[in-house]
């Protein structure tokens, strides 16, 4: 498993245990500008088309746009239930049961001045390679938020994080494919979304996987960003691997909180 995902269950770790100490925890990141969470150092250099990888957005919400200090209380569910998740940005969604969601964590990729950044994060299969001492997982989602930029432009500048997420240097033997956009809506807001399958991922361990897929949607941002950007990365090609119906599924639960 590449450096810059070993890098990523840190930091999830390290955001866990920073924002336990904390009274009321945020639940995602803030708005572009005002990120506070833990960001990945990466070595490495994102791919060399400026157009195609992504950028930090300083800009912030129009003004007078709703914000939100907290994310809504986490709904308690019992165990092996669907888990609703509620962000900051007024948009929830739903994992299935066997997942894990993360109060206040926050994850995300960075490689010199490139970064991508998500909050209200849940993953599945936490550990399931034991030859990573910090963790390894089948799946991640997060939500992350946008100004300046209309939803279309948004959906495709965040899927191009692909190049973050799943190279270790640029001109690597990883190849990437990029989807032809999606436009749906949700709860009547129009939404955009990519997909991106990797394949011939760098490998450390027998248990690491060699393909995956990024899943972006974009839409309205109803508090503390304009445009609320979500994700769901799934690692491809091992026993318990998300189907793609399970990946589309955790889409179709996106709503307005």
């Amino acid at each position: 498993m590449s450096l810059k995902l070993r890098l990523f269950r840190v930091a999830v770790l390290l955001g866990l245990f920073v924002l336990a100490g904390i009274l009321l925890p945020k639940m995602g990141p803030d708005a572009p500008g005002r990120y506070e969470g833990v960001v990945v150092p990466v070595t490495s250099v994102a791919v060399p088309q400026p157009s195609s990888v992504p950028t930090s957005t300083v800009a912030g919400p129009p003004p007078g746009f709703p914000s939100m200090e907290y994310a809504p209380p986490e709904i308690e569910v019992p165990d092996g239930d669907p888990i609703p998740i509620d962000t900051k940005y007024g948009l929830s969604y739903t994992v299935p049961g066997d997942w894990r969601f993360h109060r206040g964590g926050v994850a995300g990729w960075a490689s010199g001045e490139e970064s991508v950044r998500f909050g209200d994060i849940a993953d599945y299969d936490y550990d399931y390679c034991p030859e990573h001492r910090d963790g390894a997982t089948k799946a991640d989602t997060g939500i992350t938020g946008r100004n300046g930029i209309d939803i279309p432009a948004a959906a495709f500048d965040v899927s191009r994080s692909a190049e973050l997420i799943f190279r270790d240097e640029p001109n690597d033997a990883v190849k990437i494919e990029y989807s032809a956009p999606i436009e749906f809506e949700i709860d009547g807001a129009p939404a955009v979304r990519y997909t991106a399958k990797a394949s011939n991922l760098a490998r450390k361990f027998d248990c690491d996987p060699i393909a995956a897929s990024l899943d972006i949607v974009a839409t309205q941002g109803y508090s503390n960003a304009a445009v609320a950007v979500f994700m769901i990365v799934s690692y491809e090609q091992l026993d318990g691997s998300l189907s793609r119906n399970t990946i589309d599924q955790i889409v179709s639960t996106l709503r307005r909180t």
